[in-house]
């Protein structure tokens, strides 16, 4: 499929699936186990640009990525990936941060609609375009750790992979554009609920880019967000 860049229909989509309380959990439960403690090294970083070449790479550790004013992305990479799916898995992450970013700018940064296929980003626009409506941002720390390739899939005609990772974003509070903590903040900043399963499809386009084609969410009480929980 291709992808339309229509940055108009994108300013609306890009708050992403960020919320776990705002997301339907998946009705076939992943089954997963994630990995153990963090991993040992750490790297400051910004990410690169969504294309380009040589294929992109991953240094086993965590990567501390900006997204934003005040909100970074702490990114722990796993050792042992396939050379073939490297690019799936950083786009994965990349998908994450970048709808971060379009929230932290209040929708001006709209690189988040190249992480994605058209299909991933309408389901993101319908489900949680009242987060820039109400005209909210975030500052803290947002966490993904346990990455892994679950499987190889089919995703139209091509072969693409299916990725798992946990999110904890426990550590992330709400505020409003100027930067000032809301007074309510939402059940998903708070364990249980701030820590979910995300598993997402990601293939290759017609130019041989990765991107997020589908994405589903397993919340608290399921058994993956409870494996999640560190």
């Amino acid at each position: 499929m291709r992808v339309h860049r229509d940055v108009r229909f994108a300013a609306a989509a890009l708050a992403g699936c960020l919320m776990a309380a705002a997301c339907a959990p998946s009705r076939a439960e992943p089954r997963f186990e994630p990995a153990g403690g963090p991993a040992a090294t750490a790297a400051e970083s910004t990410p690169g640009a969504v294309r380009g070449t040589p294929e992109p790479s991953i240094t086993p550790g965590v990567e501390r990525v900006s997204a934003g004013d005040g909100l970074r992305v702490e990114i722990e990479w796993p050792s042992g990936l396939d050379a073939d799916v490297v690019g799936g898995v950083r786009m994965y992450a990349e998908s994450y941060t970048a709808t971060w970013r379009a929230v932290t700018s209040g929708g001006r940064d709209t690189a988040y609609v190249h992480t994605v296929e058209e299909t991933a980003l309408r389901d993101a626009a319908t489900r949680l375009r009242s987060f820039l409506d109400r005209r909210m941002s975030a500052r803290g720390v947002a966490r993904l750790y346990a990455l892994r390739v679950d499987s190889k899939v089919e995703i139209g005609d091509r072969m693409g992979v299916q990725v798992l990772g946990c999110v904890d974003e426990s550590g992330v509070r709400m505020t409003d554009q100027e930067g000032n903590p809301v007074a309510d903040q939402p059940g998903w900043t708070r364990p249980p609920l701030s820590t979910y399963l995300w598993v997402a499809a990601v293939g290759r386009d017609e130019q041989g880019v990765w991107r997020v084609r589908t994405f589903r969410i397993a919340t608290y009480p399921s058994a993956s967000a409870k494996r999640c929980a560190r």
